[in-house]
């Protein structure tokens, strides 16, 4: 196979390649990749279908790999920040901080406490809520605030913890797109009270359906976590606490295990392919007519994951059009609707001009380690028609 990965195609060059048929995430391609008959096999043989040494084996290959204390395993990334926010029962009715590009999940958690969430209009060049926001915010009447991790990258942490602990604010983080993202050497989720991770099959680390962690270094919460996700019961059975029934199951977490071992794979395959994508779409950016994603973490030198490769662009609605025709799949992320889009929920994006701007200009181009680099050439050729460069 002939390898473009420092080509930069001038813009009068015709295609090289006929109509392909690119999805944003092949499913059907991803749910052949693994032996899992194989691994259907080995958990029946256990005889665990719930819990047992799958399970734990997974929790501390997940602590070997982030270097973060505690991996509880729960049924969803959801599930993992609502039982955070439960850990820390703050007072109801209470304000946190949201960034406003994020998922609902990161707002429901919230409220599913009884808390009331405020959205914060993120960082242009990042996508993220960074110190820079969330120093205008005035943080004495905040209960907590919450960091999204988004796409592969991390916010500026250090500052982030010195305003919020200056305040006496706790932080949680939404790092449900952070397997693998690291700031200053410390991985996504190591630095609030806790994080979450999703193990939703379009993730860099995903398995059959759902799936999710609580990632945590407070001793106190992995106690709470682990008792809570099994109905709060102890280890005798006998409840400590009002629980829920939020559990990984051992086929899934076997699945985890051997996607596990390919982790590095995974990651090294999406930096490739987005620096394919950077070296073709570069002199589109030059132009301003396109924003590529950052490559690495605010203010460190730890590089992204890729989990996404969001863009902003000029006629962003047009383009997606046009790329369909061309056989490629995109999405808008958060299916085009930011927290504060939400008005049945109460908010008003027109508070929110900034991120009204972005969302009309945001969105996700295929990033994954199936796919191949004539594919991306073929889309940045088919983005680079489009612009007429």
């Amino acid at each position: 196979m002939t390898v473009y990965s420092n080509t930069v195609f001038h813009p009068t060059f015709c295609l090289l390649f006929t109509k392909m048929k690119i999805p944003f995430f092949d499913y059907k391609k991803y749910c052949k990749e693994l032996p899992y008959a194989d691994l259907v096999s080995e958990t029946l043989s256990s005889g665990y279908l719930i819990g047992g040494p799958a399970i734990s084996k997974f929790e501390e290959e997940i602590v070997n790999y982030t270097g973060i204390k505690h991996c509880i395993t729960v049924g969803n990334a959801t599930d993992a920040m609502e039982i955070i926010f439960d850990f820390l029962d703050l007072p109801k009715g209470s304000e946190v901080i949201v960034p406003a590009h994020t998922m609902i999940a990161t707002a429901s958690a919230a409220v599913s406490a009884g808390l009331k969430v405020k959205p914060i209009d993120v960082n242009f060049r990042y996508g993220l809520l960074t110190s820079k926001e969330l120093s205008n915010v005035n943080l004495s009447n905040v209960s907590a605030c919450m960091i999204t991790q988004l796409n592969g990258i991390c916010s500026d942490m250090d500052e982030i913890m010195n305003l919020l602990r200056s305040n006496s604010v706790p932080l949680v983080e939404d790092s449900a797109q952070g397997i693998g993202s690291f700031y200053k050497g410390t991985h996504a989720g190591g630095f609030g009270v806790g994080g979450c991770l999703s193990f939703y099959p379009a993730k860099v680390l995903g398995c059959l359906g759902d799936g999710g962690a609580i990632i945590t270094n407070n001793d106190d919460l992995a106690s709470y976590a682990y008792s809570v996700r099994d109905h709060g019961r102890g280890v005798d059975l006998q409840p400590l606490y009002w629980g829920r029934n939020s559990r990984l199951d051992s086929l899934n977490a076997n699945i985890l295990l051997t996607r596990l071992l390919n982790i590095d794979y995974y990651i090294e395959k999406r930096r490739r392919l987005a620096s394919l994508y950077d070296n073709n779409l570069s002199a589109l950016q030059d132009q301003g007519v396109l924003k590529l994603p950052a490559k690495h973490s605010v203010a460190s030198d730890n590089p992204s994951t890729y989990q996404n490769y969001e863009v902003l662009a000029e006629k962003s609605s047009d383009l997606m059009a046009f790329l369909k025709d061309k056989g490629i799949g995109t999405i808008r992320q958060w299916g085009g609707f930011s927290i504060a889009h939400l008005r049945n929920l109460g908010f008003n994006i027109d508070n929110y001009p900034r991120t009204l701007d972005q969302f009309d200009r945001m969105f996700l181009l295929p990033m994954n380690h199936m796919l191949e680099e004539e594919e991306i050439i073929y889309i940045t050729q088919s983005i680079t028609e489009f612009y007429g460069a």
